[in-house]
């Protein structure tokens, strides 16, 4: 960390080039309160006020960032799920104009919104999401959410943003590209290693919307422009890589494979049905992908509404089946 970088409590902080910081909040209230981002400090000819894209970290840090770096004109979110909307508030607090992806910018507003937007309500009471957005400390915002569409090129002053659809992990999900500054963030895209080598979930789809086949072309569109403009790659999960390594787009792609074959193992051992959602049942009681015996509640019944998708979406793609 550079030393003009001062230190803050439970945050990591990384300078990167044309006065841009990487922030990571260490210690967290729960996995999905808390996501990774860029502040993009004041800058002669560029931006005037700090604007922060998607450091969605508890409110005492985001107060501190803004005693020390100055106000926050902007702050955009690259999609609705908890661990990027919980703590927005905070930054709208602070006066900050908050900018949200088409249709999941709602969610950010209204907790209700998030429980059927996601489809919660095809499984589970709305009881048990705001038990869980308790949990994450979730509070809505209260003032008019800036809309913007997967794609579209944001501007404030001279800074310029693009965001790219990475729809495969969420509708609206984006991630950004800052052209100036060399910088890809690929937000929830898969890459979720908080150091080399050590593995974290990879891909999320355990939605109905969700694609692993999206999130395969996601990751290939990623790559292409990584690799034609970026010096940078950041993530929401991730340690900070430096262009030309591929380390990111290789883990995304063989942690899809791995729960493939977690899929295809367990098909092998499990006495077959004609009927596909009793296959899926089946496979729920496995606990394959999370460990649901070990839950109680409402968080055992959240994890078992994610992992039944991510369990049909991989039976719907595995030989066995064909």
């Amino acid at each position: 960390m550079s030393k003009d970088v001062p230190h803050i409590e439970n945050l990591e902080i990384t300078k990167l080039p044309e006065e841009i910081l990487f922030i990571h909040q260490i210690k967290t209230p729960f996995h999905f309160s808390c996501c990774d981002g860029l502040v993009v400090l004041p800058k002669e000819g560029r931006n005037s006020k700090t604007i922060v894209l998607d450091l969605n970290i508890e409110p005492l840090h985001a107060y501190v960032i803004k005693e020390l770096f100055g106000d926050v004109s902007d702050y955009v979110c690259t999609h609705g799920h908890m661990d990027h909307i919980a703590h927005v508030y905070a930054w709208e607090e602070r006066g900050a104009k908050i900018h949200a992806p088409n249709p999941e910018s709602y969610y950010l507003t209204n907790l209700r919104e998030f429980y059927e937007g996601y489809g919660f309500n095809e499984k589970l009471k709305y009881p048990d999401i705001e038990k869980f957005g308790i949990l994450n400390g979730y509070h809505p915002c209260t003032k008019t959410i800036e809309n913007y569409d997967p794609g579209d090129t944001l501007t404030f002053e001279n800074f310029k943003l693009e965001t790219i659809p990475f729809t495969g992990h969420s509708k609206a999900h984006v991630g950004f590209y800052l052209p100036i500054e060399k910088i890809l963030h690929v937000s929830c895209l898969g890459f979720d290693q908080l150091q080399p080598d050590v593995d974290g979930f990879g891909a999320f789809y355990g939605f109905r919307e969700c694609s692993i086949d999206t999130c395969l072309n996601d990751i290939d569109k990623a790559e292409l422009i990584y690799g034609s403009g970026a010096d940078f790659l950041t993530s929401s999960h991730s340690y900070i890589v430096k262009s030309p390594d591929k380390t990111p787009f290789e883990y995304m792609r063989r942690k899809i494979k791995e729960k493939q074959k977690i899929i295809d193992l367990a098909l092998l051992n499990l006495k077959l049905s004609p009927n596909f959602e009793d296959k899926i049942n089946r496979l729920l009681k496995q606990d394959l992908y999370y460990p649901k015996r070990k839950m109680k509640g409402f968080l055992k019944r959240i994890y078992t509404f994610w992992e039944y998708w991510i369990i049909e979406k991989h039976l719907q793609r595995s030989s066995l089946l064909k």
